[in-house]
């Protein structure tokens, strides 16, 4: 017969797991307190189909580029784009024409530094300059933005949702920016991937192999089934309104 002693200690553990349960979240491979949340990044969503969203940080040159979207149309692919602002000034009606062939525009900041040596303020004048030049030019505000150097730490994903962004980092490196040739590239999406990813390539004149590799990830994804759509449709989300 159960003691009255051991029905105590049972009922204690239940309300602690359930305590826990609710103050706890599963987030990447790690549990973060609910009450932090609002501070932490995107990183991947939490789907149970296969889908998953290609992202490009576009910082120098066009011809990659170029090559990049033209793969696209082709395979009847749409992608994630984070512009910075020195290429915004150079080059905005191709960006233009990304938002116009149905790619989502994020931004990597109107000067693309490292912010973890900048203030919340400095942070978020940046972005609020990067968010007003987006919008002029495309007619709308932009809805994502993707810390192009260090970290994406609270102060970072604060200051970017004053900006009314929602910060974007990602759950699967192409590791096209370490001089992997287009093979490896390829193999290493191809191998790693899960639903709900967010992957991060590189859309610059200095990583050649990226657009050599874009075919390949293509089909190898389609063939294990999953569906390649911009993180507008992979995580819909209100546009963060301020603080």
């Amino acid at each position: 017969m159960v003691s009255r002693s051991q029905l105590f200690r049972v009922a204690a553990f239940l309300l602690t797991l359930t305590v826990l349960v609710g103050l706890t979240t599963k987030l990447g491979d790690r549990f973060v307190p609910t009450a932090n949340l609002a501070d932490q990044p995107l990183r991947r969503a939490t789907l149970a189909e296969k889908r998953v969203a290609l992202t490009f940080d576009v910082t120098w040159g066009t011809e990659e580029l170029n090559r990049l979207t033209a793969t696209l149309q082709e395979h009847g692919v749409r992608a994630t784009f984070f512009v910075g602002g020195t290429f915004l000034k150079q080059h905005g009606a191709l960006v233009q024409q990304l938002a116009a062939a149905g790619h989502d525009v994020g931004t990597l900041g109107q000067k693309v530094v490292d912010l973890s040596q900048l203030t919340e303020q400095e942070i978020a004048t940046n972005l609020m300059a990067s968010q007003s030049a987006l919008a002029k030019l495309l007619g709308d505000r932009v809805r994502y933005f993707r810390p192009p150097l260090g970290p994406a730490s609270p102060v970072v994903v604060r200051a970017a949702r004053s900006a009314e962004l929602i910060t974007v980092t990602y759950s699967l490196d192409s590791g096209d920016q370490l001089g992997l040739k287009a093979d490896q590239i390829t193999r290493e999406v191809v191998r790693q991937v899960q639903p709900g990813d967010i992957i991060r390539l590189t859309a610059s004149d200095w990583s050649p192999e990226t657009a050599k590799a874009l075919p390949g990830i293509i089909q190898g994804l389609k063939e294990k089934g999953y569906q390649l759509v911009p993180l507008s449709e992979l995580v819909p989300q209100e546009i963060p309104s301020g603080r």
